[in-house]
């Protein structure tokens, strides 16, 4: 769901972003002055490619330490963004946030929901591979809303979308650290599932510590979002755990 400043809940989800304690986060559906804690640095999605308000954004990201744009390993750039962190124990950190087609997306008007879904994965992934080239000691973290479920039952997608992300995923190394029994949201509001995911590249030694869903409620709450938020924890031998969060 949209938000833009002169909302009533503009206020109420950057409070609710502000109560949740990440120091990396992934906005979708967002507007560029949307910051979830103060003090921290934002990038953006460029243009969005349909009807939009002033700082409309499809993609943000927001991080505690300062990011440089990567706009140059991004090829859609109405809904993704990329940047790059030096970490002090980490080294490079790289984060690229997503929006993948959804069913009834108006990209699917002149060919069917599966091809422009499989297009755009195509393309992410080549964006995805090339910055594992160009920073093969990075750490890679791909987050957003990519439409798609990654559990046991059938919640949003296709089968056959999830065997094209699944795959996808897999080509580009990446671990989805919010799939299977570590959805929080089928664990916690069964029998919705997410889709709004997190995946991991790294060379570093990383344990997932925990996912949670939030608010604490067996739905989202619609004057809020139609999403949950989503938060993951990890933790890297080379120093404390780092929090990560996509909330829509």
């Amino acid at each position: 769901m949209r938000v833009t400043p002169n909302q009533s809940r503009f206020l109420a989800v950057q409070k609710a972003c502000r109560a949740q304690d990440a120091e990396l986060w992934f906005l979708t559906e967002t507007h560029q002055d949307l910051s979830p804690h103060q003090g921290y640095f934002g990038i953006h999605s460029g243009t969005p490619d349909r009807l939009f308000k002033p700082g409309e954004k499809w993609s943000s990201i927001w991080s505690k330490w300062p990011i440089e744009s990567m706009s140059g390993f991004v090829t859609d750039g109405s809904r993704c963004v990329a940047g790059r962190i030096e970490h002090d124990a980490l080294g490079e950190i790289i984060l690229y946030g997503t929006v993948l087609p959804w069913n009834s997306d108006l990209r699917a008007i002149e060919s069917s929901s599966f091809q422009a879904y499989q297009e755009a994965l195509e393309v992410q992934k080549s964006d995805w591979l090339r910055i594992q080239r160009y920073f093969p000691l990075a750490t890679l973290i791909v987050a957003g809303d990519f439409n798609q479920s990654l559990v046991g039952q059938h919640f949003y997608g296709s089968k056959r979308k999830r065997h094209l992300l699944e795959t996808g995923l897999g080509e580009s190394h990446l671990v989805p650290v919010t799939s299977g029994s570590n959805d929080p949201i089928a664990r916690d509001s069964n029998p919705r599932a997410n889709i709004d995911h997190v995946c991991i590249y790294s060379h570093l030694d990383w344990t997932l510590d925990a996912t949670s869903r939030w608010p604490e409620t067996p739905v989202p709450i619609r004057s809020f979002s139609d999403h949950f938020g989503v938060k993951v924890d990890l933790a890297f031998l080379r120093a404390t755990s780092c929090g990560v969060s996509c909330a829509i």
